[in-house]
């Protein structure tokens, strides 16, 4: 009987194997399929490149190195990071590769039996779900009716060569659908780029030499999420004056997202990679498809355009949050009905998943570390879950406050969270929030750090559980701040506003 076993090697079972190793779960077992850490991230495109920087990537307590601020791993390189942190920490030797999870039963005592292909059968208490949420894909309806072409998945897609002098339709473009959409439009006869409504609102990795992501701190990210409304049009303005033609497209794109908050309303796309395949490469944008003849070699969409010719369809429309080796009730689980995207209600600390948050902006890395960081102090007792009643209506307002900020992103996409809000919540849940005020009068340079510092994942090992506060200044005093950009300069101008707006019904009057 194990105290815990981690299905999945991906980040998200890496740090959740070493969060519990750092709480005493030394009889911690993690499952990995395939022969190597990484997870589908190690399975992905040859030309991956993660959108977030290396300093918003890393892990809290585990430097990356010098000289690597603004830079933006490969997926060679991230995997090579997550082989070190294992390394490091000691989670290799509890990986067992080339152990495929079959099914996973329940037993009278709520143990969990997990069957692996080859008939073994292990034993644990605890189970972490760490398969992350791109296994399964999501297609949509009208695909069934594409029979005389070929079809492909994005998570299936390596290179454009199979697509060379093709006329291929790409359908979604969010930040695997740009990347995919520009590798075929390089090579490709025709590319049609089929989006419903838009990308989400893309921002390029990096401005002016520096990683763009280094903007994503608390001088502008603490406002709020209402302020999007006056920040989206300020960015525009700005995009269309670098008066070139790739951020003309990605301005013209930008305009077409719909929420009432703008850029803090959708999910970010941070790559040029589809602006520079339309402007560079002649790929062009349709909407999206309403009709299918002739096998989907015809295929109109609901903009009025006639696509003729096709010879094959890309679909970059996501995943399924779903695990088919799992019991009846659990194969299929929405993120929002669970408390904080880790728990269900009805199951306690016996059952977590690790990864099913995805951040609008910012990383998914610091949440999984997050994630498994509470995880790992609910399985130890140092920490206890709320009562059933209470998550589930924890659940409920997380969700309402999503579908208010999100809209119709936050029903569609289940995992989509606010990193910032997120983030913060969590840490309060925990007692780990950087002590802001404090800093401010005893360390004036790290709360500039805190304050107009990328809010990564390190500023969380300050205080409370699992703090490393000597590593933690160390490692935060080698970040870099953001440039006074204008991203800091619409902040200024946003504190600016509401606190006028605060003084009184005259002066809101007057600052609006």
């Amino acid at each position: 009987m194990h105290q815990c076993i981690v299905i999945g090697a991906g980040p998200g079972g890496v740090v959740a194997t070493k969060e519990l190793l750092e709480k005493g779960f030394k009889n911690t077992l993690c499952l990995e399929q395939a022969s190597e850490i990484g997870g589908v991230f190690a399975k992905s495109y040859e030309n991956l490149t993660l959108t977030s920087s290396v300093t918003f990537s890393m892990f809290s307590d585990f430097w990356v190195g010098e000289g690597k601020s603004h830079y933006f791993w490969t997926k060679e390189e991230a995997v090579q990071y997550w082989r070190d942190y294992a390394d490091h920490y000691g989670v290799t030797p509890r990986i067992r590769f080339g152990a495929k999870v079959t099914l996973v039963e329940r037993d009278d005592a709520g143990d969990w039996k997990i069957h692996l292909e080859g008939g073994e059968a292990l034993m644990c208490r605890h189970l972490v779900m760490a398969i992350g949420n791109n296994n399964i894909p999501k297609y949509p309806d009208w695909k069934e009716q594409v029979t005389e072409i070929a079809c492909y998945h994005s998570r299936d897609f390596k290179n454009g060569e199979p697509f060379r002098g093709k006329n291929v339709l790409v359908v979604g473009g969010g930040e695997s659908g740009s990347d995919v959409a520009y590798e075929i439009a390089q090579v490709a006869n025709k590319c049609w780029i089929s989006l419903r409504g838009t990308t989400g609102w893309i921002v390029p990795r990096k401005r002016g030499g520096h990683a763009a992501d280094v903007s994503t701190h608390r001088g502008i990210w603490d406002l709020p999420r209402e302020y999007g409304r006056k920040l989206s049009p300020f960015v525009l303005k700005l995009e269309r004056a670098r008066k070139d033609p790739v951020f003309d497209v990605l301005a013209d794109l930008n305009e077409k997202v719909t929420s009432k908050n703008g850029i803090w309303g959708s999910f970010g796309t941070k790559t040029l990679a589809l602006p520079k395949a339309v402007a560079h490469h002649g790929a062009k944008v349709v909407g999206g498809i309403t009709e299918v003849a002739d096998g989907g070699r015809t295929l109109k969409t609901a903009d009025g355009k006639i696509l003729d010719g096709v010879e094959a369809v890309v679909f970059s429309t996501g995943y399924l949050n779903r695990a088919e080796f799992m019991p009846e009730g659990l194969k299929s689980c929405d993120p929002r009905k669970m408390f904080k995207h880790i728990f269900h209600p009805d199951l306690g600390d016996r059952l977590a998943w690790i990864g099913w948050a995805r951040p609008g902006f910012g990383s998914q890395f610091p949440i999984m570390e997050m994630q498994a960081r509470y995880c790992a102090l609910i399985f130890s007792g140092e920490m206890q879950l709320p009562p059933r009643e209470e998550m589930i209506a924890v659940a409920q307002q997380d969700e309402a406050a999503y579908l208010q900020q999100f809209e119709e992103n936050a029903a569609r996409i289940r995992s989509l969270v606010d990193y910032h809000r997120y983030m913060n919540g969590m840490a309060k849940l925990m007692g780990c929030f950087p002590p802001i005020t404090a800093y401010f009068f005893t360390n004036p340079k790290m709360w500039l750090h805190l304050m107009y510092g990328p809010t990564q994942a390190t500023q969380f090992r300050l205080r409370g559980p699992g703090k490393k506060v000597e590593l933690a200044h160390d490692i935060m005093r080698k970040l870099p701040l953001s440039t006074f950009n204008h991203i800091v300069k619409a902040g200024l101008r946003g504190r600016l506003y509401y606190g006028l707006r605060s003084l009184s019904p005259f002066a809101r009057k007057a600052s609006a």
